[in-house]
């Protein structure tokens, strides 16, 4: 069985100085914490990009400063760095894009699920060892059916994973104890609704009548 990626491993290909081993092909843990890694390390870029370094810490950089103004400058550019973090961490426009690029993933993956099972009340269980919240699974009827679930890694949490099948389609509903905002991406429907609490992002390449209506079921939870 193949090793999971390391930190490192994950630095190194996000900062393009390796290429991904095939094992990301075949692992969606490790597929979504390198594209976590790279959309965080471009998202710091270009917070750094509009917003420049203020005028007297340029000046401070360009004179030759004592130990205690390199120490000030220092500082400086740390904070500026930790805030271009916390600003790429709380922009949501990109946050519904980001489940997208994992829902793909996932079904481009040789196993998208864990837990293989059409059965709620085997499927519910298997969460509640492997994460800190309930997780809503409910009875699906045609033409839903549940395929399986996983527990999978989006911007250091851990969110619950539901395949829904509908026919020949496949439905990725993410549900999360954190609240997902964002702009709709392109070329693919999603849908996000409130259950029990939890947070639920439900996306496919299907009409988005068909997700409103496997929201309707859900809601009879």
């Amino acid at each position: 069985m193949n090793e999971h990626l390391t930190i490192g491993d994950i630095e190194r290909i996000a900062d393009g100085e390796s290429q991904p081993p095939a094992h990301v092909r075949e692992c969606a843990r490790c597929a979504a914490a390198v594209l976590d890694a790279m959309q965080l390390k471009r998202a710091v870029r270009d917070a750094m990009r509009g917003d420049p370094a203020p005028a007297s810490l340029r000046r401070a950089v360009r004179r030759r400063p004592s130990p205690m103004t390199w120490l000030a400058a220092a500082a400086a550019i740390v904070a500026i760095v930790a805030g271009a973090l916390l600003i790429a961490r709380q922009r949501q426009p990109g946050a519904l894009a980001e489940l997208a690029d994992m829902h793909a993933t996932l079904l481009a993956s040789a196993n998208p699920v864990d837990v293989v099972s059409t059965d709620k009340h085997t499927v519910k269980p298997w969460f509640e060892s492997r994460l800190p919240f309930a997780v809503p699974v409910p009875d699906l009827e045609p033409p839903f059916r549940l395929i399986g679930g996983r527990v999978v890694y989006w911007r250091g949490q851990q969110m619950a994973y539901l395949l829904i099948g509908k026919g020949a389609h496949r439905i990725s509903v993410f549900v999360s104890p954190r609240p997902i905002g964002g702009t709709e991406p392109p070329n693919v429907s999603t849908l996000t609704w409130d259950s029990g609490g939890l947070h639920c992002v439900a996306i496919g390449d299907v009409p988005e009548s068909d997700l409103v209506q496997l929201q309707s079921v859900w809601e009879r939870l």
